[in-house]
């Protein structure tokens, strides 16, 4: 009993090698049980269940009066990595591996840096010669001078664009899984105006303030007056990207003779920094000043207080990213919702 245990076992890890690493092609029709038992040098009973298992791994599928077909897909995810912990690809990624393990298919992750100096036929040769059935690319704001749109836009697979804008779609037409960025921005102060705040700040990572998540400086101004908020210009201040310079950005909004009793950090990832600038100053979080995320990063979760955020839903972006490519009938471009996320670190102003 054992060694027909192990025979099986053996059998199905054969299989599962066979076409995960290529040798069974995708769309492949396996022999019919009984030559395919005969070239394999097992009984059918012994096939029949090592098929069973790569069935119910999603490996193959059993077509009643057409037969078994190879069904695992192998797929390339690129992104624009710089092993910066802020950046989305890391938060959407494992949403596209958490629907590759459920629909039995597999995900190779290469880095844009990675294919800097090649040419767009280099490329496309390669993808093509490790067998991937399409690409995710995880990134926005592409132009003609997009260097991984330039690389790709010939490639004859399907391409899906995670993460992206609908204007992204407009200019490439590749399927796009996309956020509305002033839209979820907005919503940031708009939660705000509703705890009763007035005079909110505003970051960036640009330094010239000239476009605040995707809105143009005036228009954000505008905004801000439509909903209610102080449309004050000084209210508005810089940061880098990770928000590392956050103590003379602090010193300055709050030696304003009106300062903010709110402040919309530009990603999650500014808290932290916004946090210890404040706390050094002696201002309490929510209590003296309310502060807000965005973008929804996991670290929110453990700060102190913890992080009221706009969460963009980065694992649901990879998931649906991963779907398009798995179902070609899917809508060409889908929006994925933005969510309030209320914690401790926002509360209602006092009059």
């Amino acid at each position: 009993m054992q060694k027909k245990a192990q025979k099986r076992d053996q059998l199905y890890e054969t299989l599962k090698n066979a076409i995960t690493g290529g040798t069974y092609a995708p769309g492949t029709q396996l022999p019919k049980e009984v030559e395919f038992a005969e070239q394999l040098g097992v009984s059918r009973k012994t096939l029949r269940h090592a098929l069973e298992r790569l069935e119910e791994d999603h490996l193959i599928e059993r077509l009643r009066s057409k037969g078994t077909f190879v069904r695992f897909r192998r797929y390339l995810v690129l992104a624009d990595n710089n092993q910066d912990v802020s950046l989305p690809y890391n938060y959407i990624v494992p949403g596209i591996i958490r629907g590759a393990e459920r629909t039995g298919c597999a995900v190779s992750i290469c880095a844009f840096s990675e294919l800097e100096n090649l040419t767009e036929e280099q490329v496309t040769a390669g993808i093509l010669e490790q067998r991937n059935a399409g690409c995710i690319v995880i990134t926005n704001k592409i132009d003609e001078n997009t260097r991984i749109y330039r690389q790709l836009k010939h490639l004859p697979l399907p391409v899906v664009l995670a993460h992206g804008h609908p204007a992204d779609h407009s200019f490439t037409r590749w399927p796009t899984v996309a956020y509305e960025e002033q839209a979820a921005w907005r919503a940031a102060f708009v939660h705000l105006k509703e705890l009763g705040h007035r005079r909110v700040a505003a970051g960036s990572h640009r330094s010239d303030l000239k476009e605040i998540r995707g809105w143009k400086r005036e228009a954000f101004l505008s905004m801000l007056a439509e909903i209610g908020l102080d449309p004050d210009p000084s209210l508005l201040f810089s940061l880098n990207v990770r928000g590392e310079n956050a103590d003379s950005a602090m010193h300055r909004l709050f030696r304003e003779q009106k300062p903010p009793t709110a402040i919309v950090c530009y990603s999650d990832f500014w808290a932290p920094h916004i946090y210890r600038s404040l706390e050094k100053m002696n201002l309490r979080i929510p209590e003296d000043v309310s502060v807000m995320g965005f973008c929804g990063a996991p670290m929110g979760r453990y700060l102190s207080p913890t992080l009221s955020t706009i969460d963009l839903q980065y694992e649901q972006t990879g998931e649906r990213a991963l779907q398009m490519l798995l179902e070609p009938g899917h809508s060409p471009l889908e929006i994925v919702d933005f969510k309030l996320t209320v914690r401790k670190s926002t509360m209602k102003q006092n009059s």
